[in-house]
């Protein structure tokens, strides 16, 4: 997910989010300009993704590249996307692969390394996704991290874990949040995303921004795209994301026009759900 303040934003030392994974900042970091080689942007473009600020990071223990703001490849998730065409549509949109085998409970748990503000973040994430009373549930789960390093054993039933991530910012953004990717073609979703601690320790973000960010990466392990896919208005660009491997089906009852409040757009302030958003929750996974 991208966080991104305004030019007047900072000079009236107003706090106003932008989310998608990235944010815009004029912390003092030294820039780092990522060499990212041909041969990989050549495999993100033709399974439709943007190769526009491409990053590398390591995540997880393993090196990779983040694309699009919030989602995550390892090196070897690189050589094996598929190619697919760039797919038309309108506004809400789902992947290919659904979470499955409704109703059902999934686990959610956290690193216990965040803060208490991360965690009552994540509880609050929790109880607005199962205020709507959907057929897929969420329920916090516990987490024991045993060992260090490599050694290191996390020990947790979750179906969705939230590891923690330390990058400082870089080209005038820092990464919020980065997803491991959509729902599985068993019908699982996806195992979780990363949280950037630099930016909870050293930004400050309050409880709800940070709800914003948890939400808007769980709705992709889930099985949304970004509303704005096609375009990514809501970051200033106009490129789209293509069907990005996963499929980008339109969600029917959902605007054709922009959705500037959606809690899904690739870059906003949203921190709860829309009308549009609820619709396209009970769409999916609302009998």
């Amino acid at each position: 997910m991208k966080k991104f303040l305004s030019i007047l934003t900072l000079t009236l030392l107003s706090a106003v989010f932008f989310y998608s994974c990235e944010e815009s900042t004029t912390d003092q970091a030294p820039v780092i300009e990522d060499e990212i080689s041909q041969a990989v942007l050549d495999q993100l473009t033709s399974a439709g993704y943007s190769t526009q600020d491409v990053i590398t990071t390591t995540w997880n223990g393993q090196t990779g590249y983040v694309v699009e703001y919030d989602l995550f490849f390892s090196e070897e998730d690189i050589l094996n996307l598929e190619k697919n065409p760039k797919v038309p549509g309108t506004e809400q949109y789902h992947t290919t692969n659904l979470v499955t085998n409704l109703p059902r409970v999934i686990k959610v748990g956290i690193d216990p390394s965040f803060s208490a503000s991360a965690v009552t973040a994540l509880n609050n994430t929790i109880a607005m996704y199962n205020a709507e009373n959907l057929d897929l549930s969420l329920q916090l789960t516990s987490v024991t991290i045993t060992g260090k390093g490599k050694k290191q054993t996390i020990n947790t039933d979750a179906d969705i874990y939230i590891s923690a991530f330390r990058e400082r910012p870089r080209r005038g953004f820092i990464t919020l949040g980065i997803a491991a990717g959509f729902p599985t073609a068993s019908g699982d979703p996806a195992d979780g995303f990363g949280l950037n601690t630099y930016w909870i320790d050293n930004f400050g973000p309050s409880v709800d921004e940070i709800k914003g960010v948890m939400a808007h990466e769980i709705g992709h392990t889930i099985g949304f795209r970004h509303t704005d896919y096609q375009t990514r208005e809501s970051c200033g660009s106009n490129q789209n994301e293509g069907s990005a491997g996963v499929g980008a089906i339109y969600i029917p009852g959902t605007p054709t026009g922009s959705d500037v409040t959606s809690l899904m757009q690739a870059c906003g302030p949203a921190d709860s759900f829309n009308g549009n958003d609820v619709v396209a929750l009970n769409y999916l996974y609302k009998n």
